[in-house]
């Protein structure tokens, strides 16, 4: 049985007085993977950024199994959708970069080995951003996102940047990786068929800060894309998004 993980209790956050979040609610169980959905300027990004502790909530508290977020933790991955790759650093200088900033150097050899390896990357260890496709950048990300072995990975538009083809790799690459780490995974995203094929649940997000939550009957269906019922349950959420939020 699954166990509550991450939770966002009565949650409130403003810019510059502008409210972006009110009183959200939301209990994320651990092990399980959500898509967070919504109309853009919704709050999608700030409820990541909460999490990961980048920013404090106005009212309200973030907490990681019973334990309140007050800063970033080690333990919980980022993968931004400007990715963050530095021009200077090498692939495999960017996937070792977070063992060498927590003082893991010893495992640097064998897990960056290790990654680049299952990620497709081993020729182009070598190679500097510039020199990469945009899909081979976003494993780079990923893999520097999965090098710490975290219990939370938090992505914002994972793949948004990429053409059909590369977007289904790296979006089954990322389901492969979360299932074996066994880590909740978040990620913000706008394209719903992207969101069937990697959340087990489906978040919705709505304009007054209240999230409805569904279970995806698709999630991890052998070759979903090639089924009817997939692309009708892509429709039947759709039309449910533009009903939650009165579109």
């Amino acid at each position: 049985m699954k166990k509550d993980f991450i939770n966002l209790d009565q949650v409130s956050l403003s810019f510059e007085r502008q409210q972006v979040l009110q009183d959200v609610n939301l209990t994320l169980e651990q092990g399980v993977s959500y898509a967070l959905i919504g109309k853009s300027g919704s709050g999608k990004t700030t409820i990541l950024n909460l999490i990961a502790g980048f920013l404090k909530p106005d009212k309200g508290t973030v907490s990681i199994n019973g334990v309140k977020v007050l800063k970033p933790r080690k333990e919980t991955a980022f993968l931004f959708q400007e990715l963050g790759l530095f021009p200077w650093q090498t692939v495999e200088e960017a996937v070792a970069m977070p063992l060498q900033l927590s003082g893991r150097k010893q495992e640097i050899d064998s897990g960056v080995e290790t990654l680049l390896r299952k990620l497709g990357l081993e020729k182009h260890r070598n190679k500097y951003p510039q020199e990469l496709s945009g899909g081979e950048q976003q494993r780079v990300a990923l893999a520097r996102t999965l090098i710490s072995e975290p219990d939370i990975i938090l992505m914002d538009e994972p793949t948004s940047a990429l053409d059909a083809t590369t977007k289904e790799e790296l979006q089954s690459l990322i389901r492969e990786e979360q299932q074996k780490r066994q880590a909740t995974l978040l990620f913000v995203t706008h394209d719903v068929e992207e969101a069937v094929i990697l959340g087990q649940n489906i978040l919705i997000l709505k304009e007054n800060g209240t999230i409805s939550q569904l279970e995806n009957p698709y999630y991890f269906t052998e070759q979903a894309r090639e089924q009817l019922g997939f692309y009708e349950e892509c429709i039947k959420l759709r039309q449910l998004i533009k009903v939650e939020n009165n579109i």
